[in-house]
């Protein structure tokens, strides 16, 4: 095996995901797919109405009796950039004969627009409705720029080690997962909390706390905003 050729290795999509409700929150966590369209996904901004083209309601949302007022699909992904460079380790044992390297790891926040639902048939304030759903959109930004502001932190702690150039690079590939699954728990925890205030009933100054907490959170974290495009483009030969 020549080593040369495996110098830069792009990071698979690493992507986590949740559905936020407006009402009827379950919380959770699931795997994303690793087929993000350009032509749907958005990065991080202002929410509009024109956002939500899903044509019904995604996951349990669908079989559910109860119909939420709106469903948005947020993730985190790590940037296309973040590169994996599985260096040969002089004089060492065949067990860690390779160490990887991690250079340009970064997250952002994403939305799926496809996914994302609008119950046509609610009669809640649609202002009300649409800010709920930035605030949940919010707080996968605000993940995504924590993980950025951690990143050095992160990267100065490993030390992925293994006998071949796939073993290591599997390795860092979930140590990075993990980072970012423990960082999404803590998410997906605050979005059911401020489902569980917001979403029975209308509570607007509920809401408006979580709004300032959340402007609050953005602007101290603005230096870790990661701009690029939303997804990876294919890797260059």
């Amino acid at each position: 095996m020549h080593v040369r050729r495996f110098a830069c290795i792009p990071f698979l999509l690493v992507a986590m995901c949740a559905l936020a409700a407006a009402q009827q929150h379950r919380g959770g966590m699931s795997r994303a797919g690793s087929d993000l369209d350009s032509a749907d996904v958005i990065d991080w901004r202002q929410l509009r109405r024109s956002d939500f083209v899903g044509e019904r309601p995604p996951g349990a949302f669908g079989t559910s009796h109860v119909r939420p007022v709106a469903v948005s699909c947020a993730y985190v992904i790590v940037a296309p950039e973040a590169r994996i460079f599985p260096v040969p380790v002089a004089d060492a044992e065949a067990d860690v004969a390779f160490q990887a390297r991690i250079e340009g790891l970064a997250f952002q926040a994403l939305l799926s627009r496809s996914c994302s639902w609008w119950n046509p048939d609610n009669t809640v304030s649609p202002a009300y409705v649409l800010q709920h759903e930035q605030i949940h959109f919010d707080l996968f930004e605000t993940t995504a720029r924590r993980l950025n502001r951690d990143v050095p932190g992160l990267l100065h702690v490993m030390d992925v080690r293994g006998p071949t150039v796939d073993a290591v690079v599997d390795i860092a590939q979930k140590y990075v997962q993990t980072a970012l699954s423990r960082a999404l728990n803590k998410t997906g925890a605050l979005s059911q909390k401020f489902d569980l205030e917001t979403s029975f009933g209308i509570q607007p100054q509920r809401q408006n706390g979580w709004r300032v907490r959340l402007d609050r959170d953005l602007k101290e974290l603005e230096p870790y905003v990661v701009p690029g495009p939303a997804v990876p483009a294919a890797p260059v030969e």
